[in-house]
């Protein structure tokens, strides 16, 4: 079982005397003496800082793991901020924007480009994930997931760890380091955690390991510094937070030491940094077989509603039946396979109501036309193809492209087709939005006026392009090419 071991690089208010720029040095050195690699994700204001305060070494011990965005900091507009009242293009090119700040500041003072992006506290956007995936770069923390799945997941185009309330995600509280009977308790909990996931033949972990500032430090600065949408300094705030003394450094050093060397020696566990999980994970197949669309397609037809799938997104699946409606318009049968397309969810609202009641076999497969088209042009699912009498959202597409393939496929043909009352989200939808609005509503950072209503929708349309990944794909087995058409 492969694991990423996270630490999240931030302190960027304690004074240099207090010695917290050392802490993710000798993090750094305990794991590359036991062979492992970390991943660290900081700061572009704290890589500025470790630069301009000449803590070359900090960088170098750093260096020898894998260094990503952790965004640019405490620094106002925070994400959200940036993309709750942006569309869906809009909110990507300001996270482009933003994220070439920090890449700018990791060239400068590491000499190489973050390896990830991540989230940091609770600033989440969908558009900034779709950077990511835009990068070729994994994400990590991200919301979204799938919960009949414990795998990393594909989201807005990207393969994101660590997600929202997946149980592959194992939280370390890195303030017990410096004191040996919590340490011992919080050991135990991990150990049973990663045995837990042994037994359930679970291919991929996430452990955070910690705050470097919180090793040694007493307490979180961030709440009195950026309250309800404010920007404060220590000295305007009149104080910063105490560090631990001498002794119990050197006590979380040791049990630190302990921690790497359980992971190190563990049997059944590979630590990998999040550049390598990124690699291993991101295997997916070139095409989709007959046998899978027609799987899918029954289960569509007979919920009537978007479905999540073990190997393709429901955007994937739905260009799959559009290509194989259009493919069988020429050919009079449904192909063997087509190929998978990249494609992000919707970029605005589809319909639900039935604006339509009726709509012809024709119409259908013009629809299959129009979704191809779009998603060659943009990249992005049809929201709604309008008709002479009304719109047809993508989830009441999604059904009738499945009931007109499955019907294909036994080389029959509807004439006329019902339009079905189908979701506008996968079910995967409710719960993604529920996690964004759990960690922003009431978030203590934000201005009284913030809402996320924006954000939520836009997180919601992603899951249109949600799925597991896996170092390997499971596939359906592939259609029985011996099959004898009947006419």
């Amino acid at each position: 079982m492969y694991a990423v071991l996270c630490f999240d690089t931030e302190d960027v208010f304690t004074p240099p005397e207090y010695g917290t720029d050392d802490v993710p040095k000798w993090l750094a050195d305990i794991l590359t003496e036991h062979g492992l690699r970390g991943s660290f994700f900081v700061f572009a204001e704290k890589a500025r800082m470790l630069k301009e305060r000449g803590r070359s070494d900090v960088i170098k011990s750093l260096l020898q793991h894998d260094v990503a965005s952790h965004q640019q900091g405490n620094v106002r507009p925070v994400i959200p901020e940036i993309c709750a009242h942006r569309g869906w293009r809009d909110g990507v090119a300001a996270m482009r924007e933003y994220e070439d700040v920090v890449k700018a500041d990791f060239l400068d003072a590491f000499g190489r480009e973050p390896v990830a992006l991540s989230q940091h506290n609770s600033y989440f956007a969908p558009q900034h994930v779709a950077v990511a995936g835009e990068r070729g770069l994994p994400y990590m923390y991200g919301l979204a997931s799938i919960p009949e799945y414990q795998q990393p997941t594909w989201y807005a185009g990207a393969l994101t760890f660590g997600a929202g309330y997946d149980s592959e995600y194992f939280e370390w509280g890195d303030w017990l380091y410096s004191s040996d009977a919590p340490f011992e308790k919080e050991l135990r909990r991990l150990a049973a955690f990663i045995d837990d996931h042994v037994k359930r033949g679970s291919e991929f972990v996430t452990i955070f390991a910690g705050h470097p500032v919180q090793v040694i430090g007493r307490g979180w600065l961030e709440h009195y510094l950026f309250p309800s949408g404010m920007s404060k300094t220590p000295q305007e705030l009149g104080w910063v937070y105490a560090v631990k003394t001498p002794q119990e450094a050197e006590r979380a050093r040791a049990n630190f030491a302990r921690l790497a060397v359980y992971l190190r020696d563990h049997p059944a566990l590979q630590v990998v940094g999040v550049e390598e999980a990124g690699k291993l994970f991101r295997s997916q197949p070139a095409e989709i077989t007959r046998d899978e669309l027609t799987s899918y397609a029954e289960q569509v037809a007979d919920e009537a509603r978007p479905v999540s799938h073990s190997t393709f997104s429901p955007a994937e699946m739905m260009c799959g039946l559009a290509e194989s409606l259009v493919e069988a318009e020429t050919r009079g049968d449904v192909p063997y396979t087509v190929r998978r397309r990249e494609v992000l969810g919707p970029t605005s609202r589809p319909a639900v109501g039935r604006e339509v009641d009726i709509v012809p076999y024709q119409q259908v497969l013009a629809a299959s036309r129009e979704v191809l088209q779009g998603v060659e042009s943009d990249g992005s699912l049809t929201a709604n193809v309008v008709t002479e009498a009304g719109r047809l959202g993508a989830g009441q597409l999604l059904v009738l492209f499945s009931r007109c393939y499955l019907a294909a496929a036994r080389y029959e043909r509807y004439e006329r087709l019902r339009v079905p009352e189908a979701p506008r989200y996968p079910q995967a939808a409710a719960l993604a939005s529920q996690m964004l609005h759990d960690q922003l509503d009431e978030h203590w950072g934000f201005p009284l006026d913030f809402s996320c209503e924006q954000l939520a929708e836009h997180t919601r349309l992603q899951t249109w392009a949600m799925k597991p990944a896996w170092l390997r794909p499971p596939r359906a087995s592939s259609y029985d090419e011996g099959r004898i058409r009947l006419c």
